[in-house]
């Protein structure tokens, strides 16, 4: 430090109050020299400045805020707190006082509170059916936004319900009576949440498939819908390690038309999306189409070389299709196709008016008809 030559000039004057001033250098080597000022007693500010910034990556992350904070209120001073439900005051300084006596005050002493609103991170115990054994447990829960959500877009998925029903009006006052801590997600955000899920079960799927060399049991199906469309699904059927029956549908599709090169070229397609090539057995009705569908795949599987009798007995018939073929058939002769006719004219006349339909349920009660059901019409395809 080097004292500045006018004040080392100028006589002492002790009276005065005005500030000596120092120089402070800083050499980076020999050749760069900073000069500044600082006046005496107070802090260099640039030093600080420079310790601060390099001390920001040092920080260790803040600790996140208690719960009770979500009940208690400070006051002005900072002191002291106050219950939101009781009014009930406590020592609340920052510096000398934690949470253990807010929080004993919230689970065990404050009458007001509901018990829905009690420390999230506490496990609590749900009796829940066992996952390899039919038998009940107490399993340790607690509550999560990320498992709720998950939860959620299985239930929308499950029972085949429409995005905006978690914006109905009805479940928004379900959950705020059961759950009010879990943010409802819009239509949009479950319906992203759904493809997610979607997404992380096929990946799973498709692991199972790779990684275990799992031999898989097909069947497929195509029909045109009301709307003139054509469609084809494909299910995988196949048995676990712990021998468990599982089926999974893989592909739900459009396809241009009903003709089996297009549609094994579908089944090949999929099977190649989900990198399955070990297929034991597939089954099908017995459309003439689908006698063009086994050849084509069973050339294809020729060149995978993965099938362990080399395509044979690769084809199964659906036997409940021919089964219903042989009803059918046998339905149509003549001494009974009359008496048919009979009964269908019966049971469409019944169910043409809904003043029939209540009288002839009149008349099953009064002759005390235990059966519960009523007519109905046959249908030719189940």
């Amino acid at each position: 430090m080097n004292i500045d030559k006018e004040s080392q000039n100028s006589p002492p004057t002790p009276t005065t109050n005005q500030p000596k001033t120092i120089d402070l250098d800083k050499q980076e080597g020999d050749n760069v020299q900073h000069k500044k000022k600082r006046k005496v007693g107070e802090a260099d500010e640039s030093k600080a400045d420079d310790s601060n910034a390099g001390d920001l990556g040092k920080l260790k992350p803040c600790r996140p805020k208690s719960w009770v904070w979500d009940h208690f209120t400070k006051d002005e001073s900072g002191t002291r707190s106050k219950c939101n439900w009781c009014m009930k005051s406590y020592a609340a300084d920052s510096h000398k006082n934690g949470t253990s006596n807010l929080n004993k005050h919230l689970m065990h002493q404050c009458k007001k509170i509901t018990k829905h609103v009690l420390d999230p991170s506490q496990t609590t115990f749900s009796l829940q059916e066992g996952s390899k054994v039919n038998i009940n447990a107490l399993v340790g829960i607690h509550f999560d936004i990320e498992l709720c959500r998950q939860a959620l877009a299985r239930m929308i998925i499950v029972d085949e319900l429409h995005f905006s029903f978690v914006e109905n009006e009805g479940f928004c006052h379900f959950m705020s009576v059961t759950q009010p801590r879990f943010p409802l997600p819009g239509r949009i955000s479950i319906s992203r949440d759904c493809l997610s899920l979607y997404v992380s079960d096929k990946h799973k799927l498709r692991s199972m498939f790779t990684k275990t060399n799992q031999s898989v049991y097909l069947t497929t199906d195509s029909w045109t819908s009301v709307q003139n469309t054509n469609y084809m699904v494909l299910t995988a059927h196949y048995i676990d390690q712990d021998w468990k029956l599982h089926k999974r549908i893989l592909n739900f599709c459009p396809i241009t038309s009903h003709k089996g090169e297009i549609i094994g070229r579908n089944i090949e397609k999929c099977l190649e999306g989900w990198m399955i090539d070990k297929v034991f057995i597939i089954t099908v009705d017995n459309a003439s189409s689908n006698d063009v569908v086994i050849a084509y795949l069973k050339n294809r599987m020729e060149d995978w070389n993965s099938h362990p009798l080399k395509g044979e007995h690769l084809h199964i018939r659906y036997y409940a299709h021919i089964l219903n073929l042989v009803v059918n058939d046998g339905l149509k002769l003549k001494h009974m196709y009359s008496s048919l006719s009979k009964i269908r004219r019966a049971v469409q006349y019944v169910r043409q008016s809904p003043g029939r339909l209540d009288r002839f349920r009149t008349c099953i009660k009064e002759v005390r008809i235990q059966d519960k059901s009523t007519v109905k019409y046959d249908c030719p395809t189940r």
